[in-house]
């Protein structure tokens, strides 16, 4: 760095030493509206995140429910809320006979409780592991081998780590391994053979009568692959039409990821509205601040120009003083806002319905580095019109005040 520069840089820090009200609003400015940049696009880029993740781990073209509880299934898949409910028994046999259906992969529940049972209240997921096609990738790339009775794998969000032991309904089960993060409801659940949650279920009768204790065969959902060339909706009518007094119902997927893609069009339209709000409010704040010190400042400028400072010199100096009040607020904001997502996110999520799913480190700072970097640039260029005013006034009009 010249030494220019540097006395450019020693000038502009000295100047806001001197005026610590008006720049203190001047970063508190910039602050919020780095926070909300941040905190908004991070917010964006999980939800959409959490999106992708949904459609692409979903994975079955129709899913099999009993009647009444569709509109219930999006909160289960996607918040991981422990819940139990069952088809009838002779459910796979009657799908069979639907065309189109390529395999199916039953699934069952049961809800732990909060107890000295249960080591926490949670969702668990029993799967058929020769006919699954929804967990069992996931299990075989975290385990390297297949799920065996009597141990189970936690989601992301579970307490346990492998070789710890979990305890559910005085039943001890070995931790075999942990999901990836998903942003749904996988990542607060656990895993089992549907042998395992039978059992599960029979060691509960201790304290309450489940249904799974004396029917094994009971599944509360059924995943459906379809045959290539058969569409899901028109296969999903068909299973409505022919079962649906029943107790069985069927919707196709697609309609609960459209359902999640409107939520969040619905929702970053919000996030980036208010974004834009917030930075056209400290664009007017910043000009306005710095339209006002500038005018307190017309006889410094001045007695400057008159030792022989270029207008560049005093243009340069207003900037400098410009970008590191900038960037003061934008690394306080963007500091603040990654804390708020942390804490926040989640909460944020789960109030939605909708999956979240954090963005990696990496992507985590260069968004932080980039909102810095908008930040500084918003301040800078809200404060260029009055600094190239103050840097072509007339030295005559300067030092006497006009």
């Amino acid at each position: 760095m010249t030494g220019a520069s540097l006395s450019t840089e020693a000038i502009a820090r000295k100047n806001i030493r001197r005026r610590p009200w008006r720049s203190f609003c001047l970063v508190l400015a910039v602050l919020l509206f780095s926070f909300f940049l941040y905190a908004g696009t991070v917010m964006s880029v999980g939800l959409s995140g959490g999106a992708r993740s949904a459609a692409d781990r979903l994975g079955a073209d129709v899913i099999v429910v009993p009647a009444g509880y569709d509109p219930h299934i999006d909160s289960v898949i996607l918040s991981g809320r422990p819940s139990m409910f069952y088809l009838p028994k002779d459910v796979l046999e009657r799908l069979r006979d639907v065309e189109g259906i390529d395999r199916m992969s039953p699934q069952t529940f049961l809800a732990t409780i909060r107890a000295s049972c249960c080591s926490y209240p949670l969702q668990i997921v029993g799967v058929d592991y020769e006919s699954d096609f929804i967990v069992r990738p996931w299990l075989e790339a975290t385990l390297g081998r297949g799920l065996k009775d009597g141990e189970l794998i936690v989601g992301y969000r579970v307490n346990g780590e492998p070789g710890e032991r979990l305890h559910f309904f005085g039943v001890d089960l070995p931790v075999a391994g942990r999901l990836e993060q998903t942003g749904m409801r996988f990542d607060s659940t656990v895993f089992v053979t549907r042998k395992t949650v039978t059992d599960l279920a029979k060691a509960a009768e201790n304290i309450f009568k489940h249904p799974l204790a004396s029917d094994g065969s009971r599944v509360s959902t059924v995943m459906v692959k379809l045959k290539p060339g058969y569409d899901s909706v028109k296969v999903a009518q068909e299973i409505n039409r022919r079962f649906g007094d029943d107790d069985i119902f069927a919707l196709f997927s697609k309609k609960f990821v459209n359902s999640i893609a409107s939520s969040l069009t619905l929702v970053s339209w919000m996030i980036r509205g208010g974004i834009g709000l917030v930075w056209l409010l400290a664009v007017i704040v910043i000009a306005l601040l710095f339209s006002v010190t500038m005018n307190e400042r017309r006889v410094e400028i001045g007695v400057l120009r008159a030792i022989g400072a270029s207008r560049g010199k005093i243009l340069a100096l207003a900037l400098t003083e410009a970008s590191l009040i900038s960037l003061y607020g934008a690394a306080l904001g963007v500091s603040l806002g990654a804390a708020a997502v942390a804490v926040v996110s989640p909460m944020v999520a789960d109030a939605l319905k909708l999956p979240f799913l954090l963005p990696s480190w990496t992507a985590l700072i260069l968004l932080g580095a980039a909102s810095v970097a908008v930040s500084v640039l918003t301040g800078v260029l809200s404060a260029l019109f009055s600094a190239r005013r103050a840097s072509r006034a007339d030295i005559y009009d300067t030092l006497r005040g006009n």
